[in-house]
């Protein structure tokens, strides 16, 4: 009774005694009972979320649907050829939509027992092409013809002939494919790699007498 007397009386004890005693009858004195509640609430809310997310995933991991994506094409074509007198001569075409091209490379193959005397200039897709390579395999029957934007130019898109190829033929009458060889490539000045998606190339029939 008398140490509980002194402790009563001493005035630093009773400073000292209610900041150490126990709170609301937690075992931890320096966390109220209502901040672990909250904890705990805080805590079960985040267990629901997480739940939840895995349960309908998160939308950058769903999967892009394909089909939703536009695709734009860029694609290279030999028209039909037209005689005028006994030259045949013929246009490769190109359309690329929105992509803006900075070179066309243009790799042919054809049958060199009919068709002689082939030639390829540029077209009038580049208003000032440069051409950086023109190459006329006579024996294997084949053509490399690649040009581009002039010095200075702007890349250019849209449809247009990029080259205009000519020949004559060696039978008198018969039919012979034009074709595109896969080293074929359109390029734009952002991208490395080719984005020429297709490539149609032309079989067509010939006489003796071409008429236009």
């Amino acid at each position: 009774m008398e140490e509980k007397t002194a402790q009563t009386e001493n005035p630093i004890i009773q400073q000292i005694n209610p900041v150490i005693a126990p709170s609301n009858g937690t075992n931890n004195p320096f966390v109220p009972q209502k901040t672990l509640v909250l904890i705990g609430v805080l805590a079960l809310i985040t267990i629901i979320l997480l739940v939840f997310a895995l349960h309908i995933g998160f939308p950058g991991n769903k999967t892009v649907n394909q089909a939703s994506v536009p695709v734009l094409k860029t694609i290279l074509g030999i028209s039909k050829p037209v005689a005028s007198s006994s030259i045949y001569t013929a246009n490769v075409w190109l359309t690329t939509e929105r992509e803006k091209v900075t070179a066309v490379d243009i790799e042919l193959t054809y049958d060199p027992k009919i068709l002689t005397n082939v030639d390829v200039k540029p077209g009038s897709f580049f208003p000032n092409p440069t051409v950086l390579r023109q190459t006329i395999d006579k024996i294997n029957g084949k053509v490399s013809f690649i040009l581009g934007i002039g010095l200075g130019d702007s890349p250019v898109n849209g449809n247009g002939t990029v080259a205009i190829l000519s020949f004559t033929t060696l039978t008198k009458s018969g039919v012979t494919t034009i074709s595109f060889l896969k080293e074929s490539g359109v390029t734009v000045s952002t991208i490395r790699p080719s984005i020429l998606t297709n490539a149609q190339g032309v079989q067509f029939p010939f006489g003796p007498t071409p008429t236009p």
